[in-house]
């Protein structure tokens, strides 16, 4: 079952749909997405109980404009690293892992309601998103490989395509766990704290993707 396109048409509505928006992003800073009251949203948003039933069917049917949202801000942190000039596969590695990060962190209660939430409820996100993920994972992916050696560059092998998506993989998922779920397993198997854990994810991304992606 596809999910609804419940972007609006009219530029009326899209101001509308923005301020519970807005008002959704604002409440996730204070409290989770299940602690949330249709009332405190549409008091956020300056408008009645009725304004939002009129437009929503209940708080879930906002999670396709976050989920949106979100896209639109990863699409352009991806663009600001495609725009980093990095020399050597290792100052890649640690520019990506450290601007994850911060990332992430800045964003975390609203990436947890869409962590959460895209599995719980697969079909209330939106099916053709602004930005797919699959598409934004391979542009980090690719991003690991601009170091490979020139004269390699036109030579790339699935092996070494394989070994980038496996980093940014587990990078993505190694810092998802630290940020969001620091107290629960499997983060608690780390007993590093979360900049300890930053400092030395690049080191053992590296020992895995010197030697397939840049050997030598």
């Amino acid at each position: 079952m596809s999910a609804i396109d419940l972007r609006p048409k009219q530029k009326r509505s899209q101001v509308t749909h923005d301020k519970f928006l807005q008002s959704l992003q604002d409440a996730l800073k204070v409290k989770y997405f299940e602690h949330i009251s249709i009332k405190e949203l549409a008091e956020g948003a300056g408008v009645s109980v009725g304004t939002f039933y009129r437009r929503f069917e209940n708080k879930e049917a906002l999670l396709p404009l976050l989920y949106d949202a979100f896209g639109k801000e990863l699409g352009q942190w991806i663009e600001e690293m495609e725009a980093i000039e990095c020399d050597t596969l290792e100052e890649r590695v640690i520019s990506l892992c450290e601007s994850t990060y911060t990332f992430l962190d800045d964003r975390k209660s609203v990436f947890r309601t869409i962590h959460l939430n895209a599995r719980l409820h697969p079909d209330t996100m939106f099916a053709n998103p602004t930005l797919d993920r699959n598409e934004a994972y391979s542009r980090l992916s690719h991003l690991l490989l601009q170091s490979v050696d020139s004269n390699e560059a036109a030579n790339i092998t699935s092996i070494k395509q394989q070994a980038a998506d496996m980093a940014i993989y587990m990078m993505i998922n190694g810092l998802l766990d630290k940020i969001l779920y620091p107290n629960l397993t499997p983060a608690i198997a780390c007993s590093m704290t979360q900049m300890q854990f930053v400092q030395q994810l690049p080191k053992m991304l590296l020992n895995y993707l010197q030697p397939i992606v840049n050997p030598g």
